[in-house]
């Protein structure tokens, strides 16, 4: 058997049952545009992930009936393209693995030749769902990265995915000196809120159902309110009778509470931003009356969801976007450089990476009082194994007569048409290989290979390997039909072949 490139431990959630798990999977290559982290510390955004955890463990009718949006699109794929193919994709969506994760800080060990902020050794804090995963090791493209000043701890660094969600929040808010703000909902990103508004010198009001949380953020110097009747007439006494000029929204609930609360608390003409996931019916008379303006906050600032700026590394000028996704984040740690936001009060757990489960069971206990949980990852852990097993695939034995596959690239339509079709024709799922470990590892459960690879050559290299299946990206079929064509392998690549005459 070849060797290949090595496996790292990371978490994943089986989305059929939610379940967690710290599997192996290859160990990210470096690509172009981007660099390969150790990761030394991710944080575990309590709200956020609490909600997937729940989500993923709900039966499907629960599921189904919590997002009318998805069942929608199942009945218009089946209008267009019939039961059997919407039954295919449908089925490989909830049989797959799902990464968790999006904050992490860490140590850079490879960079492309093309991304000259970055050099091997240097501290980084990362961002990006499916890129800052919780994992030993990471491939982050280069705008959802940026160097930790030497004066902040690199567990504080790990914050900061959340600290850009903040400062996104605040800025879409529109406030100036002078003007007061009310936070609702005091977990996380609440906490982190209120103290982006003290640094910016705003008079905030923290507002929050639970004592404790109200206590803390009082320490921010803030004024702390716990959440009942009289909380509308203490926000007036606070303003004077004006009410707030901008409510901020980072609760996670699906009750619209927080949406009508704030229409209490906003002053006429006043701005409410939404940046937890909440309920969203909007009490139409209540923000009529007062010409409320609401705005959405996503995530961590413009370039999030641009796969130019992402992945392609394409800024946006300062001089028309002065605050994109990146900067948020150099931002934040700048800000804790300097000592106007503190995050080590707010951490409320450690646990080791190798414990990431119970640390996700410790959300469901709203009695443990969960806020700010880190996971601690080994300073080195050499990488070993060349190839990963699937104890599934290895448990069937090969019959004879059948052709051997190897797949490179396991994107829906590979899993969720090509494999089943390929399957019933008689191939032989061998071994798999993708540009993300994740994708790799739920492929190969589900549909059977016998062990996971990080790269394609590993496969060509395979003798047991008769012939390849290619489902990338389409800039890469060219290269990678070639080298297996040199390989002796038979190719199978879906289409196009190439993307230009000399590539052909």
């Amino acid at each position: 058997m070849p060797d290949g490139a090595p496996s790292v431990k990371q978490l994943l959630q089986d989305v059929r049952s939610g379940s967690l798990k710290v599997l192996d999977v290859p160990a990210p290559l470096l690509r172009p545009g981007g660099i390969v982290v150790r990761t030394r510390y991710s944080v575990i955004s309590a709200g956020t992930e609490r909600m997937k955890l729940e989500f993923g463990r709900k039966s499907l009718i629960r599921k189904a009936l919590d997002r009318p949006d998805q069942v929608r699109q199942v009945l218009e794929t089946v209008g267009r393209e019939g039961i059997a193919s919407t039954y295919r994709k449908v089925r490989s969506r909830l049989t797959g693995l799902s990464p968790l994760g999006y904050s992490l800080s860490g140590v850079v060990e490879e960079v492309a030749e093309e991304v000259p902020d970055f050099r091997v050794g240097d501290l980084v804090a990362c961002a990006g769902a499916g890129y800052a995963s919780h994992a030993e090791r990471v491939w982050v493209p280069r705008n959802l990265a940026v160097g930790v000043p030497p004066d902040v701890p690199l567990e504080a660094a790990a914050f900061a995915t959340l600290g850009a969600i903040s400062l996104h929040g605040v800025h879409q808010a529109g406030v100036r000196l002078g003007e007061s703000v009310a936070v609702i909902g005091l977990g996380l990103l609440g906490q982190l809120t209120v103290q982006v508004l003290t640094a910016a010198g705003v008079r905030s009001v923290g507002i929050d159902m639970d004592p404790d949380r109200v206590a803390l953020v009082e320490r921010s110097g803030a004024l702390g309110m716990v959440r009942e009747d009289q909380v509308v007439a203490k926000v007036e006494a606070f303003t004077g009778g004006l009410g707030v000029d901008a409510v901020i929204i980072t609760a996670a609930t699906q009750s619209d509470d927080p949406m009508r609360l704030a229409a209490r608390l906003a002053r006429d003409r006043g701005r409410v931003v939404v940046v937890g996931a909440v309920g969203m019916t909007v009490p139409r008379a209540l923000y009529y009356e007062k010409e409320l303006e609401l705005r959405l906050s996503r995530s961590y600032g413009p370039g999030r969801y641009d796969r130019s700026y992402e992945e392609k590394g394409q800024d946006y000028p300062a001089g028309y976007v002065r605050w994109t996704e990146r900067r948020n984040l150099a931002e934040f740690l700048r800000l804790l450089s300097s000592g106007d936001v503190v995050v080590g009060p707010l951490i409320t757990h450690r646990f080791a990476f190798a414990d990431a489960p119970q640390a996700y069971e410790l959300l469901g206990q709203r009695s443990a009082g969960a806020l700010g949980v880190v996971l601690e990852y080994p300073e080195e852990r050499r990488l070993e194994a060349p190839r990963i097993p699937l104890e599934r695939g290895m448990r069937r034995p090969l019959r004879s007569g059948r052709v051997r596959l190897g797949l490179i690239g396991a994107g829906g339509y590979a899993t969720a048409t090509l494999l089943p079709l390929l399957r019933r024709l008689g191939a032989e799922p061998q071994g798999v290989a993708t540009a993300g470990g994740v994708s790799a590892r739920s492929a190969g459960e589900t549909h059977g290979f016998r062990y996971l690879a990080s790269s394609a050559e590993q496969l060509l290299a395979d003798p047991e390997i008769d012939a390849v299946v290619i489902a990338t990206r389409h800039q890469d079929h060219a290269r990678l039909a070639a080298q297996a064509l040199r390989a002796g392998k038979p190719v199978f690549v879906e289409k196009p072949l190439a993307l230009d005459e000399e590539s052909l």
